[in-house]
């Protein structure tokens, strides 16, 4: 029997952080999980776009927003610390914010924007929060994307190649993030069975999903008409955000077990109900995610949990 989001139950008395919880996916999820009656934390960049999404987030439950910059790594750890300051217990990190393609930039620590953003900034915001998360028995859930099969990571993977590409290709590297996503999730995993954590970690897939994903990139680029008119068009031809926020809402299930990746499974896992998903070849070798792992740990400058 297909899963569907009325097995999640009530949530009431559960606090949950979604980062990018201000719009697409991850609003969704928010919006669910509130009319389920928790206490969701809006971790986004913008904290005016943040509080009038939370505006519309009506409850029983209740929300709260707090400001956080994924490609700042000093941004992270303010936001760690308003975060640990003001809750004893957290039920789920959804790290759910991303940015895709465009220009070749920077992050202020001079770490290529998209691996700084996707990977690197929820990579610390993790390991920033793991006393909280490991006391609270939390879920991770790592939002990796079905891009995660183009990705080029290896064991031979250098710190240059994944912080800082040369030649550039902006479609690639985001390639190369999603599946860090995914791989990280999956090291995550392994790392806290030996150790014996109770923390779960999963990773999502969400499908095809009418997003501002495609518009920000196109806005980034100044093509901003294109970006309207392609926010119009995926509106259309596109499930909705709602119902890409189904493998989330599937991932914080108390029955989904650590390890799993979770995803549509039908039309080329871009549509359906969300399924336990076969980690895919570029995410399922153990040495390339203790590589990346490696070389986030000397980017970050500290060791990751364990």
């Amino acid at each position: 029997m297909s899963w569907h989001p009325r097995q999640l139950g009530q949530q009431t008395g559960r606090t949950f952080v979604v980062t990018g919880a201000n719009s697409g996916i991850g609003f969704e999820a928010a919006r669910d999980l509130v009319g389920r009656g928790a206490h969701v934390v809006l971790a986004v960049r913008d904290t005016t776009k943040g509080e009038t999404a939370a505006a519309r987030l009506p409850g029983p439950g209740s929300t709260s927003v707090v400001e956080l910059d994924l490609s700042d790594l000093d941004k992270v750890a303010e936001c760690v610390k308003r975060l640990v300051d003001s809750h004893d217990n957290l039920s789920a990190l959804i790290c759910n914010a991303g940015i895709m393609g465009g220009p070749y930039l920077f992050t202020p620590q001079g770490f290529e924007r998209q691996m700084g953003t996707n990977h690197l900034g929820h990579a610390a915001l993790i390991a920033g929060l793991w006393p909280l998360l490991h006391t609270s028995a939390a879920r991770v859930v790592l939002i990796a994307s079905n891009e995660a099969r183009r990705g080029l990571l290896s064991p031979r993977t250098t710190r240059e190649e994944l912080f800082n590409p040369v030649p550039y290709n902006g479609q690639q590297v985001y390639s190369n993030t999603k599946q860090a996503n995914l791989l990280f999730a999956q090291e995550l995993h392994r790392r806290c069975e030996r150790a014996g954590s109770p923390v779960i970690s999963v990773a999502v897939h969400p499908g095809a999903a009418s997003t501002n994903l495609f518009a920000r990139q196109l806005e980034r680029a100044g093509r901003v008409s294109l970006a309207r008119v392609t926010k119009m068009v995926t509106k259309v031809i596109l499930p909705s955000a709602a119902s890409g926020a189904r493998a989330t809402l599937r991932a914080v299930d108390d029955a989904t077990p650590s390890g799993t990746f979770v995803g549509p499974a039908r039309f080329g896992q871009l549509r359906g109900p969300p399924e336990f998903l076969d980690v895919y070849p570029s995410a399922s070798d153990p040495a390339t995610a203790a590589r990346i792992w490696e070389l986030t740990e000397q980017a970050l400058g500290r060791p990751l949990p364990f």
